[in-house]
């Protein structure tokens, strides 16, 4: 296992959030919603606002960023105690390590103190990140049909959850 510190990004780490972020996006196309063509134009005010309005876990090794994780409270008093969990991405050179679940069960242990349930979706065709988060004790609740579409077609995503 690789020697890696999790953190939660502030402002001090704008770019290193907006390289990871653009390097997940252009390096797994078919597992985020945007892409990487539309975040390359976007200033850094945008970067800014996707750090302030979400809790974003790095996952470093030797004070580079290698992975990411985000994870959105809900808002409203009669849904504040879910979270999402989205843009869960370890740069390739670095899966297959453990990382992934270090920094999940990381975000998992934070959320333990402020929600009550993390959902999240996945691309039904994502293997490792599906067995990743059986393991990690999310249970799948549906499917939702034609989630994402890109040129090649749609893409179907599982929906899952996990009490916390």
């Amino acid at each position: 296992m690789l020697d890696i510190e999790i953190k939660i990004l502030s402002v001090d780490e704008l770019d290193d959030f907006r390289t990871i972020r653009l390097s997940a996006l252009k390096q797994s196309p078919k597992m985020f919603g945007s892409t990487y063509a539309v975040e390359i134009e976007k200033p850094l005010n945008f970067f800014e606002n996707c750090l302030s309005n979400s809790t974003v876990f790095g996952a470093y090794h030797q004070n580079k960023i290698v992975g990411i994780a985000t994870l959105t409270q809900e808002i409203g008093a009669k849904f504040s105690h879910k979270a999402q969990l989205s843009s869960v991405f370890i740069k390739p050179a670095f899966q297959q390590k453990g990382i992934a679940s270090v920094l999940l069960r990381t975000v998992i242990q934070y959320s333990q103190q402020h929600v009550e349930q993390i959902l999240l979706t996945v691309a039904n065709d994502n293997k490792p990140a599906l067995i990743l988060y059986e393991k990690l004790g999310f249970q799948s609740y549906g499917v939702e049909l034609k989630a994402l579409k890109d040129k090649d077609g749609y893409i179907d995503e599982i929906l899952m959850k996990l009490f916390v």
